[in-house]
């Protein structure tokens, strides 16, 4: 363990998992090595924190959670729900004659649901937070790094990624015998089930951690928990679905979690499963997982031999060959394994006589080499060395980029002409 993790034990390593309904918080202990989820009640038996906010119609207080729901459903308070949805839509709400945007709710809740830490540990501050969604959306995780920056967590501390990135922490930072082979995941919420499997590429380097995901929530929907009551039609459905995904495949461990499963109605199915595997169901492997990557951003890596390429992930090497210091060199203008929606890179290089901009993708799984070849003819003809040309890339999705080109002249000597190119890409 690295000395940035000690420190006394007074810097917390946090991982949040964020969901529609129900959220959950859980610290790094570093006696025991492990994640440990935070208790939100006296018996120490609670774990889900209802998204939710709450105001009293009286005293004007703002709570959270249990006490925010049980606000709306007394009518003693103003119930405020759906706050990720809030956030992705940038809508604002009237509390009390006072105009609330979708950001200031965030962090009013993510500062209530933190408290819960200052509670348990009143002298540590957060070194390292990691919040999990299910899902990625660009403005949501926007506005969540806004009321983290609000609450005085920067980039620099905090960090936001998808459910099947934690899964695959999560998943890895088990014992080393329940991922020799392929690790599989039923995940079973309220927008119904999805089969996520983990497969280790042992040929490259690093080692490449890849995940594929199906989704059967037309096939098996959280409503029909209370269409098929005794279970006995659902357990049917599941068992097909366990066993298609599951033909001719090797797989290690199955873990089951969601709120789908709180239930026994698939334990049956579950333990047939067990053959030859191992079979976990619970609803905190996120949330774990998340503090799992927390410790390894905090400096107690144990997996710096694995690139974990979750969906959201970009799986190529994007880099430009060019001359430095009187050398050919390639440039990398994006590294394999970044989320597509943080990228945005920049880099100026001066033409010789060149006429046209090649630039390189590296499949990081396969190792095949794709080019783009960009031609120059729009840009202002000058002599050798005197056009400098700005080159920034973007992506709309995991496979979707955007390069653009920009004429930036060259100092006084020879002004922008402001001739713009933009060229689309697909990595694979």
């Amino acid at each position: 363990m690295s000395e940035q993790l000690g420190n006394e034990q007074r810097n917390l390593i946090v991982g949040f998992d964020l969901c529609d309904d129900f959220s959950q918080l859980s610290y790094y202990n570093y006696k025991t090595y492990e994640p440990e989820s935070v208790c939100v009640d006296l018996e120490g038996s609670k774990y889900l924190i209802p998204t939710a906010l709450g105001v009293k119609n009286y005293s004007k207080d703002w709570v959270f959670g249990e006490e925010a729901v049980s606000c709306g459903k007394s009518g003693t308070g103003v119930l405020v729900d759906d706050l990720l949805n809030k956030l992705k839509t940038g809508e604002n709400i009237e509390i009390f004659g006072t105009e609330f945007d979708s950001v200031s709710l965030m962090e009013k809740y993510l500062r209530k649901c933190l408290l819960l830490l200052k509670k348990k540990f009143p002298a540590n501050t957060i070194l390292q937070i990691i919040i999990t969604l299910k899902e990625l959306d660009e403005k949501v995780v926007t506005g969540l790094y806004q009321a983290l920056e609000n609450l005085g967590i920067g980039k620099d501390r905090g960090y936001i990624q998808s459910h099947s990135h934690s899964y695959q922490y999560y998943a890895l930072s088990q014992s080393k015998e329940l991922w020799m082979n392929d690790i599989g995941l039923f995940d079973f919420d309220e927008k119904g089930l999805v089969y996520s499997q983990i497969s280790i590429n042992h040929r490259t380097r690093p080692y490449v951690v890849g995940i594929k995901e199906e989704d059967f929530s037309e096939t098996l929907s959280y409503a029909m928990l209370e269409e098929y009551k005794n279970g006995e039609n659902l357990e049917y459905i599941f068992g097909n679905i366990a066993n298609s995904v599951l033909h001719k495949q090797i797989v290690s461990t199955i873990y089951a979690t969601g709120l789908g499963f709180e239930d026994n109605w698939a334990d049956n199915i579950l333990k047939e499963l067990c053959v030859g595997r191992r079979i976990f169901k619970g609803q905190n492997l996120y949330v774990k997982g998340a503090c799992y990557a927390a410790r390894e951003l905090a400096g107690g890596s144990k997996l710096s031999e694995y690139l974990f390429l979750s969906k959201e992930m970009i799986k190529s090497d994007i880099f430009i060959t060019g001359y430095y210091n009187g050398k050919t060199a390639d440039v990398v203008l994006v590294k394999a394994g970044k989320p597509w929606y943080e990228i945005n890179s920049n880099l100026d290089v001066i033409l010789d006589d060149e006429q046209e901009i090649i630039i390189k993708l590296k499949s990081i799984i396969s190792g095949e080499i794709k080019e783009y070849v960009i031609r120059l003819d729009g840009f202002p003809q000058r002599p050798g060395r005197t056009t400098r040309v700005g080159i920034n890339i973007k992506f709309k999705d995991h496979a979707n980029g955007v390069i653009t080109l920009e004429d930036k002249g060259f100092g006084s000597f020879y002004p922008s002409s402001g001739y713009i190119e933009e060229v689309e890409i697909v990595v694979q």
